[in-house]
């Protein structure tokens, strides 16, 4: 990486990976792990667009649809971003992991609802937990 590039994207590391505290770092990945997550629903909803909307409208289920996707490229931005120091990525990671735990809720809860629902309270948590680790002082 070059200067310029380290200059554009300060990390409160430093520039080695190895100083990158392991928080961070599971952070990242759980981030990115629940994005793909929401693509695999997001394809998934897809797939049955044409079965399911016998019984709901096909705008609303391409909205939901279009959301998931969303909601996807939003929490890999967020485990992109996190923990190079800048407030604003930690508090919207800690909105969006709100907002996707209050809405799983809100549905049929099942299987693949449980698992999302696990990885999302345990990134909230290390996210309360080590907040020092995210966020320049």
């Amino acid at each position: 990486m070059s200067d310029d590039e380290l200059a554009r994207y300060p990390d409160l590391y430093g520039e080695e990976s190895e100083s990158v505290p392991w928080v961070v770092t599971a952070a990242r990945w759980l981030f990115v792990v629940l994005g793909v997550i929401w693509v695999a629903f997001g394809i998934s909803s897809l797939l049955r667009l044409e079965s399911a909307s016998r019984n709901v409208p096909l705008a609303l289920l391409l909205i939901i649809t279009l959301l998931m996707f969303v909601n996807a490229l939003l929490l890999i931005l967020v485990g992109w971003c996190i923990g190079r120091g800048n407030w604003l990525y930690f508090y919207f990671g800690l909105l969006l992991l709100a907002g996707n735990i209050f809405l799983t809720f809100t549905d049929e809860f099942g299987l693949f609802d449980l698992l999302t629902l696990i990885i999302n309270v345990l990134l909230l948590v290390i996210l309360i937990i080590w907040h020092s680790k995210f966020i320049k002082n």
